[in-house]
């Protein structure tokens, strides 16, 4: 209490006078499964802590699984500021029988608590304290407060019940791979534990599996059979698959004036096909892609008993203009185009100004103006130059149902006044596009096409970071293609999948253009799950210029290399980490061959924060061939810290200088572009990277 008195700005919880406030609330015997996953079903709880928890922590809700998955807690303190939670005698009581039946449903069918301490004892007598008695029998707080109560409950899990046996009924009559389906659908195994919550997603699954079928009226009745003297439990699942349907009408709600033939359009479900929940989904999806919903709802309607199914879809508009206004960073990495991210060896810190509507002259049409006016830190690690202002204003005009239903039209433009993404001379650059965009296959494949033209102007009086004249003025016109596969079960934190894409260009010949070129970017990653989140992640990329005329106005290097936004490059939080950004192979020029691999350990540390080591290679060469023997291998470790935005990152890269050519160097780079990295007490060849989103 004394302490709260020197913290009373902040104030300080108190326990009511007469009730005890539960400190602590121990549970020893726990060995087999996760304690905190327990807690979350119980009504007593003990006063919240600061901790950092180390561990895979995937759920906090009571009869979510995982439930075996361990942690250890690092205690940093109590939380002063929250309230205490009271004891509850008859709480605890019932808590006894919900920890015994939360085993049991675990499949610990032998569970015992054997022990229940609560001291002061005389609360589990009557947990309020006698406002008149002379002795409360425990210590208050405070003259105005009550007492503080600790329990330790005892336990003996027992061994597990297993599986013996699992076995579907009703389902001869489905073709085979349906009946296979359904057996991969089933999350518990033979010998296993006999967990009701995997016996209970099994059958949610089988379901989903029986829908995608066209099944949509398929009943699952299971059983589970336990033998608790001989700790065996056999699962039975009974099937009734139904007629096979198909789907009928379509209707909509909730859509106000926003056209219903566009939505129901971009559904995509027509009368007397066959039914399917993925169908649905994808509906959904493609409904909300529109741009015009806060929350969009395809469900089936089920009423009746009719083999025809029709379709719900309520939406619910979002607001038609919106205004908004921000700050932000950006931090080292950029995108180039719609499709590239790459890395750059800047930071910059913007507002963001922006309008949208997105109904723009009815037909779901979406309209976005933005403006970011930046300060620029250019090369900010291990040091940074003077920043410098910049601006980027951006106009966005897309037209969903272009042509058909689900292609979306897209026309932009920007102009950007900013530095040269490697270099320290500040440039204007003038970009416009026309795009048709399309997904397909669920929305694993999309598809992209379009026109582009850039026009890059650097303004008199700029020079480059060695006092050098800058690149030359340039017009740049060219068709872009992207195909990109997407495999993988989360795109921004993947544990398993794969996923490619291939990105190509043709500028100029008969387009206006300062180069005629045919430009080819594919990139290809794999995500293998192994247990407890750890994940490997491999990746192999590369890059080719084939420049087959270029203006003679332009000056010499960028007759070469091509257009200096575009060209390819290496290094970074993206790329080899052990070179800052641009300075990979043949250095911050770039060049017109790329190729590079990397290959990670991801594995978490808490819930929110990870670990990653790593190992890249690859080169960036002048040349027209790919130089496989100029490895340039760099390892490390690294951190990540998962936001809503991303995770933030931080890697630390070691250059393997006996790794980095087989045989002659022949690499043309500036004897700096090779940087160390000094921690105080110790320094190595290498680079340090911090920035946000994963590095693939």
């Amino acid at each position: 209490m004394r302490l709260c008195v020197l913290l009373l700005v902040l104030g300080c919880s108190t326990v009511p006078p007469n009730r005890y406030g539960v400190d602590r609330l121990r549970i020893e015997g726990m060995s087999e499964m996760d304690e905190r996953s327990l807690r979350a079903c119980l009504a007593t709880s003990q006063r919240p802590r600061r901790q950092i928890t180390l561990g895979i922590q995937e759920n906090g809700a009571c009869g979510e699984p995982p439930f075996d998955a361990g942690h250890v807690a690092v205690p940093l303190g109590v939380r002063r500021l929250l309230d205490w939670p009271l004891f509850d005698r008859i709480a605890l009581e019932q808590d006894l029988a919900r920890i015994e039946r939360w085993y049991q449903a675990r499949g610990f069918h032998a569970i015992e608590v054997t022990d229940v301490e609560v001291t002061p004892e005389r609360a589990m007598q009557d947990d309020v304290i006698d406002a008149d008695a002379e002795d409360p029998g425990c210590e208050r707080l405070d003259d105005d407060e009550g007492c503080v109560a600790d329990i330790a409950i005892t336990l003996v899990e027992g061994p597990p019940t297993l599986v013996k046996e699992i076995a579907i009924e009703g389902i001869d009559g489905l073709p085979e791979r349906v009946r296979d389906a359904l057996h991969a659908a089933v999350e518990l195994a033979v010998d296993e534990r006999a967990d009701e919550a995997l016996y209970d997603r099994s059958k949610s699954a089988m379901a989903r599996v029986l829908a995608n079928e066209g099944y949509a009226r398929a009943r699952i009745r299971g059983h589970l059979y336990v033998h608790r003297g001989r700790r065996e439990a056999r699962v039975r699942y009974h099937v009734e698959p139904g007629p096979l349907c198909t789907f009928g009408e379509v209707e909509v709600t909730g859509n106000e004036d926003l056209p219903t033939d566009s939505i129901v359009a971009a559904a995509r479900i027509f009368r007397g096909d066959p039914y399917s929940y993925d169908d649905l989904r994808e509906a959904q999806r493609a409904i909300f892609g529109l741009g015009a919903f806060s929350a969009v709802v395809v469900e089936p309607v089920l009423e009746g008993d009719g083999s025809v199914i029709d379709v719900s879809v309520a939406v619910t508009p979002a607001r038609r203009h919106r205004f908004g206004l921000g700050f932000g960073v950006q931090s080292g990495i950029v995108q180039r185009g719609d499709f590239e991210p790459i890395s750059v060896p800047l930071w910059d810190l913007h507002l963001t100004v922006r309008y949208e509507n997105r109904n723009m002259a009815g037909g779901l049409r979406r309209f976005l103006l933005e403006n970011k006016p930046r300060l620029i830190i250019q090369e900010p690690f291990p040091g940074f130059e003077q920043p410098r202002f910049g601006n980027l204003l951006s106009a966005e005009f897309r037209q969903p149902g272009f042509l058909e239903p689900r292609t979306t039209l897209v026309l932009g433009a920007s102009h950007e006044f900013g530095p040269d993404p490697f270099d320290t001379f500040f440039r204007h650059r003038v970009d416009a596009r026309v795009l048709f965009e399309r997904f397909f296959f669920k929305h694993k494949l999309f598809a992209s096409v379009g026109l582009r033209s850039s026009f890059y102007r650097v303004p008199s009086g700029e020079l480059t970071n060695d006092g050098g004249a800058p690149p030359s003025d340039s017009d740049l016109m060219y068709f872009e293609e992207v195909l990109r596969l997407d495999l993988r079960d989360d795109p921004n934190r993947p544990h398993g999948g794969f996923f490619a894409q291939v990105a190509v260009q043709q500028a100029g010949y008969f387009l206006l253009s300062s180069w005629d070129y045919v430009r080819l970017m594919p990139d290809v990653r794999a995500y293998i799950p192994l247990p407890k989140k750890i994940t490997i992640a491999a990746r192999f990329a590369m890059g080719m210029y084939f420049i087959t005329d270029a203006d003679g106005d332009l000056d010499e290097t960028s007759q070469q290399l091509g257009p200096r936004d575009l060209r390819i490059r290496g290094g970074g939080p993206t790329s080899n980490r052990g070179y800052l950004a641009g300075r990979l192979g043949d250095g911050r020029d770039g060049g017109i061959r790329r190729w590079e691999g990397s290959l990670e350990l991801r594995f978490p540390i808490t819930a929110s924060f990870g670990g990653v080591v790593f190992g890249d290679v690859g080169d960036v060469s002048r040349t027209k061939t790919f130089r496989f023997d100029h490895p340039q291998t760099s390892v490390g470790f690294g951190f990540r810290y998962f936001t809503i935005v991303g995770a933030i990152r931080a890697d630390f890269a070691f250059r393997l200088t006996g790794a980095t050519v087989i045989g002659i160097d022949e690499r043309m780079r500036r004897t700096s572009d090779d940087t160390e990295v000094s921690l105080g007490f110790t320094r190595w060849p290498g680079a340090f990277h911090l920035s946000i989103g994963e590095s693939f």
